[in-house]
């Protein structure tokens, strides 16, 4: 005995829910790729594109006593079933304004038709421009994974208005859009003796970043302790060397003899570098 979610024989299979998007007039790509698959899955593209046109609504057939009869052809009645099948779920899925434009038609492949025709101009320009996105595209200071998830996502699109980016192709962009900072990445890359997939080039920018980042950090760090360093060395050597000056020492008479403000900070910054030592030295001995 056949379950109740069971379908009468001949009947089309079911459609899947509804889609979240519905069509506007900005959206034609993505709505087109949200129903797409369902269509597919349930064997109406065919309907749906008008390769399989309407059989005749009825057919003759031969009686036991050699009489013809006109009666309903069962094929009719079958692809009647699937075609407003498919054109209730086209329908549900469009706002009311693009609703209002075909609202007249009757079949599905009628809708299909002029609904392309309605996008057609509009998909080629969203063709174009993201084309000239994927070209132009540069990582700045994006990291690695928000610049190509941004470039993935270009790709996705024009794959969705049927122009799918090869992953060489999507390769090379993506090399194109990166910085200085990544150029041992990308000639290790380009001289590869075989071709690198998407996911794997993904793989070793997300490495590369890593340690890019690292590196960065471990500069930062060097330069701050470097900084540190050279303040505590000057402010020992002024106060020693003023200290010096005053009692008409080493450093105080070597910068009179040089004549002026400039000699003297020379010789700070030469005391700084090599005589540090020995003025630490003289201050013990002066204590």
């Amino acid at each position: 005995m056949a379950s109740s979610s069971s379908f009468p024989a001949g009947a089309p299979p079911p459609l899947s829910a509804p889609v979240s998007e519905k069509l506007t007039r900005e959206n034609y790509i993505l709505w087109k790729a949200q129903v797409m698959p369902a269509i597919r899955g349930s064997n109406l593209v065919a309907i749906l594109d008008g390769t399989l046109q309407a059989p005749r609504a009825t057919m003759k057939v031969v009686k036991d006593d050699k009489t013809k009869e006109v009666v309903p052809n069962p094929e009719h009645a079958k692809w009647m079933a699937q075609d407003q099948q498919l054109l209730s779920y086209i329908l549900n899925s469009l706002t009311s304004d693009i609703l209002a434009q075909v609202a007249t038609l009757t079949t599905s492949a009628s809708v299909w038709a002029a609904l392309e025709t309605m996008f057609s101009a509009q998909s080629r320009a969203r063709i174009t421009n993201l084309r000239m996105q994927l070209a132009n595209c540069k990582k700045g200071s994006m990291t690695a994974a928000a610049y190509f998830s941004k470039m993935k996502k270009l790709g996705d699109e024009l794959a969705a208005a049927g122009k799918v980016i090869e992953d060489d192709e999507m390769v090379t962009l993506i090399l194109a859009g990166l910085d200085f900072d990544y150029n041992p990445l990308v000639q290790s890359v380009v001289s590869r003796p075989t071709p690198i997939s998407v996911s794997e080039l993904y793989s070793q920018m997300l490495a590369y970043d890593s340690r890019l980042e690292l590196l960065q950090e471990n500069h930062n760090n060097g330069y701050q302790s470097s900084t540190n360093s050279a303040s505590r060395g000057r402010g020992s050597s002024r106060g020693r060397g003023g200290r010096g000056g005053h009692g008409g020492g080493r450093t105080g008479g070597y910068g009179r003899g040089r004549g002026g403000p400039q000699a003297n900070a020379a010789t700070m910054e030469s005391a700084t570098r090599e005589e540090v030592p020995s003025l630490i030295l003289t201050g013990e001995q002066l204590k």
